[in-house]
């Protein structure tokens, strides 16, 4: 017993100091700082130059769009770069040769896009309220969303890098999602909750957004819908989970 609890003990460490390397390789790159900082300030622009409302409903849209558009840039395609980034240079092939776990090695390589993306949709939303947004309505339904959207997109970026050679191919190859999911998200307030409005909830991270939206202005949403954004969400948890484990790539593709 005392040794298995001493292993773990090392493994937990060797993840954690993982985690603090990768964070510090990070914030070193100018790219990935400026897209830290710069992220949230050009949506929350975006929104104080053309998109201030005192209807509840539109804010609570411009919410869901946000949030989904930080898990899409910021979570889905820096997980994407950095795992391809890391196989490309071999670096994934010689930590697999260390004592730290396999899953630990994926997480800790994931860490830093979700706290960035933690951090980004934190700052977005105070900041949709500071220029006049009411407060949601079901704080826990938006934060739900967030975070299970951020566990998607990082699954997504794992799954999309076994198709990625190059970290310079990421830009290309995170593009049918990204698209897909972006314009679902734009066009889904117009179409609303009918047959199209469920068909479109089913693209990954657009039954996210719309819980954001629900979360935020409740009047009128149906527990019905919200209840199946939350299975939608597992669905792709699961899926995603599952193709991760199955197409993961330790070596470097050719």
């Amino acid at each position: 017993m005392t040794t298995t609890t001493t292993h773990r003990k090392s493994s937990g460490r060797l993840v954690a100091s993982l985690i603090a390397a990768e964070l510090r390789v990070f914030l070193r790159q100018p790219v990935m700082l400026a897209l830290t900082l710069l992220l949230p300030a050009g949506l929350l622009a975006i929104t104080a130059i053309g998109e201030t409302s005192d209807i509840s409903e539109l804010w609570a849209q411009v919410a869901g769009r946000n949030v989904v558009a930080i898990q899409c840039i910021t979570v889905y395609f820096v997980a994407l770069n950095t795992i391809t980034a890391r196989r490309h240079t071999l670096a994934l092939k010689r930590l697999r040769t260390t004592a730290l776990p396999s899953f630990g090695i994926v997480a800790g390589l994931l860490t830093p896009p979700l706290l960035v993306g933690a951090f980004q949709v934190i700052v977005v939303l105070v900041g949709l309220v500071a220029l006049g947004a009411p407060t949601p309505d079901a704080a826990v339904l938006v934060a739900v969303s967030a975070l299970a959207g951020m566990v998607i997109a990082a699954l997504a970026g794992v799954v999309t890098s076994a198709f990625t050679a190059t970290p310079e191919k990421a830009q290309w190859t995170m593009l049918p999602l990204f698209v897909a999911t972006m314009g679902a998200v734009a066009v889904l307030p117009s179409i609303g909750d009918g047959v199209g409005g469920t068909a479109l909830r089913l693209v990954p991270l657009v039954a996210n957004a719309h819980l954001v939206t629900a979360g935020w202005h409740l009047d009128g949403v149906a527990s019905e819908a919200a209840a199946a954004d939350l299975g939608t969400m597992a669905a792709w948890i699961v899926l995603l989970g599952v193709l991760a484990w199955r197409t993961f790539r330790w070596e470097r593709r050719h």
